[in-house]
């Protein structure tokens, strides 16, 4: 199918995401890409010649704007690390006054589509809030969601501390979950936005699945033992909190990170991989022994 896209821009290109994403529309031969950074950022060293880059003022929208109007930007992509999702909001508004097509949130993780008001968890709302904004200025977007990624799996678990799969005494550890690695996901958003029209894509929610795994299958994974415990140890390298890998494990339990689970409409439940007809998606054990594509 061919693509009605041909100019693209990627904010928060240098996170792991970002980056394949760059990577794979780089090597398209009819489409352009900008790179967006902060105006104090230089360019990235490891940016391929032909792709541009310019730094802007997220609070400026007119500027943004102007930016985006002067590549002929069609889509922007944006997989902002955590503490700039709220930057997305601006981002998205001068994306409407530049004539964007369709805006790609920072979203990959917990679906965010399909809850009803206030059952949401606390973690999702900036996003949430962000798909808000893209709805109502009237910006189609584009949300994808890879259930955990690979590059966290020994985190998740405590594996980096202890050598151990540490799960938490409350939860059965039995819940299979997804799991994606970034290169597949950043991969996946390129493939889409060359291969698909914006009538396939706007206002879709799609979910994608390198792997399935439950957390006792870990264990096997990684050739360790099980270690039922009240706290999953972090170990010190990590910069997260306990707390905050235990609240992870949980939605695993709950089931959020499940390519099935279906939350409300649209949600994208059932999986997306069929998209890329022909891909192979790293599983984790490809991952682990260094074989990600």
């Amino acid at each position: 199918m061919s693509s009605s896209f041909k100019s693209f821009a990627v904010a928060g290109a240098n996170s792991a995401i970002g980056k394949a994403t760059v990577e794979a529309l780089a090597k398209v031969p009819a489409a352009s890409t900008l790179v967006l950074t902060r105006q104090s950022t230089p360019r990235p060293a490891w940016l391929p010649a032909h792709v541009a880059h310019a730094g802007i003022d997220y609070a400026d929208i007119a500027g943004t704007a102007a930016v985006l109007r002067a590549h002929n930007v069609e889509v922007v992509i944006a997989p902002v690390g955590h503490f700039a999702v709220p930057q997305q909001v601006p981002l998205a508004s001068a994306a409407k006054q530049a004539g964007v097509q369709l805006f790609v949130p920072s979203e990959f993780g917990t679906p965010t589509k399909g809850w009803r008001k206030g059952e949401a968890p606390p973690y999702l709302l900036p996003k949430i809030e962000v798909a808000d904004h893209l709805e109502s200025i009237g910006l189609p977007s584009l949300r994808i969601f890879p259930g955990c990624f690979a590059e966290f799996i020994a985190i998740l678990v405590g594996y980096n501390a202890n050598k151990k799969v540490n799960i938490l005494n409350s939860l059965t550890g039995e819940k299979p979950f997804s799991v994606t690695t970034n290169p597949d996901i950043g991969a996946f958003v390129a493939h889409l936005v060359t291969h698909y029209p914006l009538s396939a894509l706007a206002n879709k929610a799609f979910r994608i699945e390198g792997d399935r795994i439950t957390l006792k299958s870990l264990a096997a994974i990684f050739d360790a033992p099980i270690e039922r415990v009240d706290v999953i140890p972090v170990a010190p390298e990590i910069p997260l909190p306990s707390e905050f890998v235990e609240e992870l494990q949980r939605v695993t339990e709950r089931g959020l990170l499940s390519i099935d689970t279906v939350i409300g409409e649209g949600d994208g439940a059932g999986g997306a991989n069929d998209l890329w007809e022909g891909h192979h998606w790293t599983t984790v054990k490809e991952y682990l022994k260094g074989d990600s594509k």
